[in-house]
């Protein structure tokens, strides 16, 4: 409960400074292809399966936060959430998958 609390927490004030989430490192216990590259997720037709599968899954969950604590969610369909999320990626191949999908929530939430 308290971790669900400070998470929502994080992601309201993130939200309401989006340039700050994009300035700030912040260190999270990644699980999965999220804590991989970009350039990893985009190098074979297997890890771009199981990357995207990751995507829906952390999308859902930023949704699932975002609803928690009566802020908007993205409503946007899968298709686009990939695209949006490759080029991300193409600006900073290095960067993590986790990272490239927070970048591109946040400009979806301006949307």
């Amino acid at each position: 409960m308290v971790k669900a609390f400070l998470l929502a927490a994080l992601v309201f004030v993130v939200s309401a400074y989006p340039a700050l989430a994009q300035d700030t490192k912040v260190s999270v216990d990644m699980t999965g292809i999220g804590g991989m590259s970009c350039a990893h997720w985009k190098a074979t037709k297997e890890h771009f399966s199981e990357g995207t599968v990751w995507i829906y899954g952390f999308w859902t969950g930023l949704n699932y936060v975002a609803a928690a604590s009566e802020q908007p969610q993205s409503r946007t369909d899968t298709a686009e959430i990939v695209a949006e999320v490759k080029k991300t990626c193409a600006q900073v191949p290095s960067q993590t998958l986790a990272s490239a999908v927070w970048t591109t929530y946040l400009e979806f939430q301006k949307r």
